[in-house]
């Protein structure tokens, strides 16, 4: 088994615990009662979203008559999903709700993001994404390095074996905001331009002139992952998870209609550009 993210791993088994269930027809209810849970616990099993310990494990595969060797694998499996993921220096400053959402993007075999103010989390610069962070009155000026550097791991992902595929369309505005200052914004603007040509990127701009659009005055961020979809929404104090299949697909068609507003990856570049040369 390699070296993998306990998040996978959680999602991992999830997998295996519900198709075991599907192949021995019961339902979550079913397992529930061997938990003496609720059916959601069960749901949230099953889409790794959060882990079982080992005893309520066992407990499940009785009920699902798993033994021999695919016992041992999903037992191990479970194991590694109870690992404590290594320390961090910025660990402690992430608030749980961010927390789950890099976890969740850890995971993403590709996202889809609208942003209408601001340049997305993986496209950015440190030194914009320092001055993004203080000028929220809601952190700490002495967590400031730490979350920065928190936003920089979780863009190593982009240039590692496998990346994600990122979709990324932003309205016009976030590209002309002057983020940082002149200068912090001709550099972000330039990493724009040099994320745009690796293969798995795709950076659109949604212009002034078109208008309203489908997603105007709704930034939202769609997860395609191995145990179904997932949309991410943020306001300032709170984030929410939708996994309704129905309502993600809401949000994917809002995005593929988006795309009806916005211009081609070249002529987005050939904006980026033109501002960038503007500062």
């Amino acid at each position: 088994m390699g070296e993998q993210s306990p998040t996978t791993y959680k999602e991992q088994l999830g997998q295996a615990l519900a198709k075991l269930r599907d192949d021995a027809k019961l339902s979550k209810a079913d397992l529930a009662e061997v938990l003496e849970c609720s059916e959601s616990k069960i749901g949230r099993i099953e889409r790794g979203d959060v882990g079982v310990r080992l005893p309520e494990l066992r407990l499940l595969l009785d009920r699902l008559e798993v033994t021999g060797d695919e016992r041992a694998e999903l037992e191990q499996l479970g194991r590694e999903a109870q690992r404590r993921r290594p320390r961090t220096p910025y660990g402690s400053v992430i608030p749980d709700r961010f927390r789950k959402f890099f976890h969740m993007e850890e995971t993403a075999t590709e996202l889809q993001s609208y942003d209408p103010e601001l340049i997305h989390g993986l496209a950015q610069t440190p030194a914009y994404a320092r001055a993004v962070t203080v000028a929220n009155p809601l952190h700490r000026p002495g967590d400031v390095d730490r979350l920065v550097q928190a936003r920089m791991a979780r863009q190593e992902r982009l240039t590692r074996e496998n990346p994600p595929r990122l979709w990324l369309v932003l309205n016009e505005g976030a590209i002309r905001r002057v983020v940082g200052g002149p200068d912090v914004m001709r550099e972000q603007l330039a990493h724009l331009r040099r994320l745009s040509t690796m293969p798995h990127v795709t950076i659109q701009v949604v212009p002034f002139s078109a208008g309203a659009h489908a997603a105007t005055g709704f930034p939202f961020t769609v997860l395609t992952r191995p145990n179904g979809n997932l949309v991410y929404l943020e306001n300032v104090t709170d984030a929410l998870f939708v996994d309704d299949a129905g309502r993600v697909a809401s949000y994917e068609l809002v995005f593929r209609t988006l795309l009806t507003s916005a211009l081609s990856p070249k002529q987005s570049a050939d904006l980026v550009d033109t501002l960038a040369s503007e500062l």
